[in-house]
């Protein structure tokens, strides 16, 4: 198909309307397919962690081989990693629902009208997140601790430190680390997040701000150092320069949030409408 057979295609309303019906529910499918992978990974690991870890505690395996603790620390945290990209991935489809909801005009959906984490117990909220990172937190932390126990029993050690029962709080030490650490990449997840919405409204607000688009109309360069400058969008100004310009002529043709939207999106590959919700304010 020629690029001349594509812009004469024209779809009615209805077809539009079935498109984005089918596209909803492959979303609500993946929606739940992802929703059962984060249970059954919150059902297996305390079980199957709680579980070795009294299996191989007979007879003090785990004091004769510290590397079983080791491989099941690396093999928590990679687990725990896998989610956190899940859950970046859950947002999406969440996001993508709601939209898909609003354009076929679905009154109070399951996704467009999705209640926030209101409740709090003092200063705790009551939501998925953290609860579900301590666990993994608390998982780790056990492992740390078996591999801190196994290597102070070890007899190298024995050898190197007369009275190694002295290091023995060095078992509590290892789990509170983890704990800390988990915390401050708790931290660090917030302020990144924020760093990257203020990055993200400043090239938006360059798009369709308040100014007079025209005067950005005919300067594609400037949106590109603008992109390159901020650091934490983690994109090149050859790079940068390279998809603006090709992908300007679309956002040219309307110049609006829309547009822009798709254009940021196109160059620092995030999805374009939570780009549009950070601008509208939605998210």
């Amino acid at each position: 198909m020629t690029e001349a057979d594509r812009k004469t295609i024209t779809l009615t309303d209805a077809e539009r309307k079935d498109i984005a019906l089918a596209e909803y529910k492959e979303v609500a499918d993946q929606f739940r397919k992802l929703t059962d992978i984060r249970f059954q990974l919150l059902t297996y690991l305390p079980l199957g962690t709680a579980a070795a870890a009294v299996f191989v505690a007979k007879d003090n395996y785990l004091e004769k081989h510290p590397e079983i603790s080791a491989f099941a620390f690396v093999v928590t945290l990679c687990i725990a990693t896998y989610n956190k990209r899940n859950d970046q991935h859950y947002d999406e489809l969440v996001s993508r629902a709601a939209e898909l909801e609003r354009e076929l005009q679905i009154e109070h959906g399951s996704f467009s009208d999705r209640p926030k984490p209101w409740l709090k117990y003092g200063p705790v909220p009551v939501e998925h997140r953290w609860p579900i990172g301590l666990i993994y937190a608390a998982a780790a932390s056990l492992w740390a601790y078996l591999f801190t126990a196994a290597l102070l029993n070890t007899g190298w050690t024995a050898a190197l430190v007369k009275n190694h029962t002295s290091l023995m709080w060095l078992q509590l030490a290892a789990p509170a680390v983890v704990l800390a650490c988990w915390q401050g990449l708790h931290l660090m997840e917030h302020a990144r997040n924020r760093k990257q919405r203020e990055a993200v409204k400043s090239l938006m607000g360059q798009l369709v701000g308040s100014k007079v688009v025209e005067t950005m109309a005919a300067q594609p360069r400037e949106l590109a150092d603008s992109i390159a400058a901020q650091r934490i969008l983690g994109i090149g100004r050859v790079k940068a320069g390279r998809r603006v310009a090709h992908h300007w002529q679309g956002y040219e043709q309307k110049r609006d949030s829309r547009a822009a939207s798709a254009l940021l999106s196109a160059v620092i590959d995030l999805p374009a409408r939570w780009i549009e919700d950070v601008w509208s304010g939605r998210r």
